[in-house]
Parts: C-alpha cells; structure tokens; sequence
C-alpha cells in the first residue's frame, strides 16, 4: 500500500484515493500561534487550516455560480472545472517511492486564484447575465 507523506513543502493529502493509506494531521498538542509557528508542523498545521479554507470558499461559490447556469452552462462549467482539478493536481502533487506529496501552498494558491475566476463568473451572471463563452476557460 501506498503511504502519503506529509512533509512542510508537500502538506496535505488529497481526497480519499482507494488503496492509499492516510496519514493522520492531529492538531499540535500545544496550542500554536498561526501568527508564530514554532515548529515545522505548526506550520503544516496552519497552512493547512488555511487551505482547506480556500476550499470550502472554492466550493461555495461553485454551487452559488452553478445555481445561476441553464443545464448547457452548467455542463461546460462542470467540465471546465474537472478539467482545473486535473491541472491542479499535475502541478501540485506528485508520487515518488509510494509517497504521494502535494505542495500545500501550490494548492492553495492555485485554489484561491480559482475562486476569484469563479466569483468572477458569478459577478458577470449577477450584473450583466452570464457569458457561458468564458466558462469554459
């Protein structure tokens, strides 16, 4: 089986992938200033915290967008959006010796960008109707 390492530089497991063993992320025993890490892994611990932010805002305004679509729009936005995820992925993560890394802050940044070209979307839907030639991208 494989294992995922999590180190400072690759921090965070992506989803639930069969026959891939998760290492656990408990919180540090003590409690870290995210303002003033200690340690490596109260750093991991607080970049993480901050990636999985971005992801929840990611996916929030991804159902709100998505609310807005016809069914055509919402099929190229899907697409569009696995096709991110692909790219994300590729960019971000890799495997060496049966260790699976992603670079945390790769993914955050790349998840963040995402958001605001969602919200971006959203906002041309609220204000001037949507512009399904631009939800491809």
């Amino acid at each position: 089986m494989r294992r995922l390492a999590l180190l400072l530089a690759f921090g965070l497991a992506a989803p639930t992938i069969p026959g891939v063993t998760a290492v656990a992320m408990a919180a540090p025993a003590r409690t870290a200033s995210c303002d003033n890490p200690r340690t490596d892994f109260d750093n991991l611990y607080c970049e993480r915290k901050v990636y999985m932010q971005a992801d929840s805002d990611l996916n929030l305004v991804y159902n709100k967008l998505r609310a807005r679509l016809n069914p055509t729009d919402k099929r190229t936005l899907l697409t569009a959006q696995r096709g991110w995820i692909r790219e994300r992925d590729a960019e971000c993560s890799m495997t060496e010796d049966d260790n699976i890394r992603v670079n945390i802050e790769c993914a955050k940044t790349k998840t963040i960008a995402r958001t605001n070209w969602l919200n971006d979307r959203l906002r041309e839907c609220t204000s001037s109707g949507c512009r399904s030639s631009l939800l491809a991208d």
